[in-house]
């Protein structure tokens, strides 16, 4: 059983059953750490800012590094909104680093000591109650993409404006989902690899495999919304750029039709001299009104005078 304790605990003896949690850490208080369990600095000081999910190595602990977002930001985009959880562990204590609004602590305190975790090592259930609590976040908001995306799909165009507006975001969204999650995915596979010093058993790792396959159907269904998104805002603007060219038909057709009496009047005034007189006028009428209707009849057989 995992005992919460000091870090001075943690370096009197690394191998003792002992958990220790900070949050909101000040950059001193991530040296001081470094240094305690012996990791290099870059380890937490430069990789905070670290722009994917990922497992390293060290001679003593092991890190795992997740972004957790936040589902209840409002930020402009999910990426402007999550924070860093961090785990490390040699197989007999942990450290955990997180911010406040993460709620990771709190998460495992709850669930640290259900039955349902029992046949978990103390050090996996950690750091599988870490890593299931970030997949939360994102599961979150990929079903959250995939409702947006039926929404605007069973919308027929023409689109208002604003429905535009929202599925750009809906892409974009998806788009930086996408990418975190495939990190996520290759993370959750990580830490059943041989290569990895977590000391997870065969068993535990069936476990893991479950946060695998739950990170990769979070892939397949943010990739399918995206790629509706994409095939949406596509046929809308197709939608639109067809109405475009019928209504650009119709202006050239109808400028052409009432173009001919001008037309007319032109070329046949063009060498007379004086006032036009008898049936001349009557005939000039007579050749335009019948070539208005024939270029009338030739436009709607056409299609160019209609809209729908």
């Amino acid at each position: 059983m995992l005992t919460e304790s000091s870090i001075e605990d943690i370096i009197a003896d690394h191998k003792k059953k002992l958990w220790f949690d900070v949050t909101d850490p000040s950059v001193e208080d991530l040296e001081k750490l470094a240094m305690a369990i012996k990791v290099p600095r870059n380890s937490l000081i430069g990789k905070l800012s670290s722009n994917y999910s990922h497992v390293d190595s060290y001679p003593v602990y092991t890190k795992v590094f997740a972004w957790y977002l936040n589902t209840k930001g409002s930020g402009k985009d999910i990426t402007s909104d999550m924070a860093p959880v961090i785990a490390f562990t040699n197989g007999h204590s942990v450290v955990s680093i997180s911010r406040s609004w993460t709620g990771l602590s709190d998460r495992i305190a709850q669930n640290y000591g259900s039955t349902r975790y029992s046949f978990l090592s103390d050090t996996a259930r950690v750091i599988y109650l870490t890593l299931d609590h970030v997949l939360e976040s994102y599961e979150y908001f990929v079903d959250s993409f995939e409702n947006q995306a039926e929404k605007l799909e069973d919308q027929n165009p023409p689109w208002p404006q604003s429905a535009y507006m929202d599925a750009f975001v809906v892409r974009r969204e998806a788009s930086s989902l996408l990418r975190q999650l495939r990190h996520l995915k290759r993370l959750a596979e990580a830490l059943t690899d041989n290569h990895t010093e977590l000391g997870i058993s065969e068993l535990e790792k069936r476990v893991f495999d479950g946060l695998y396959e739950r990170a990769t159907g979070a892939v397949e269904t943010t990739e399918v919304t995206h790629d509706t998104m994409q095939d949406l805002i596509g046929l809308h603007m197709d939608t639109l750029s067809h109405d475009l060219n019928k209504t650009m038909r119709l202006i050239a057709a109808l400028t052409v039709i009432i173009g001919v009496p001008s037309l007319f009047n032109t070329l046949l005034g063009v060498n007379i001299t004086g006032p036009r007189t008898g049936v001349f006028p009557l005939a000039e009428i007579t050749i335009s009104i019948l070539t208005m209707i024939v270029l009338g009849i030739f436009f709607y057989m056409r299609g160019w005078l209609s809209l729908s």
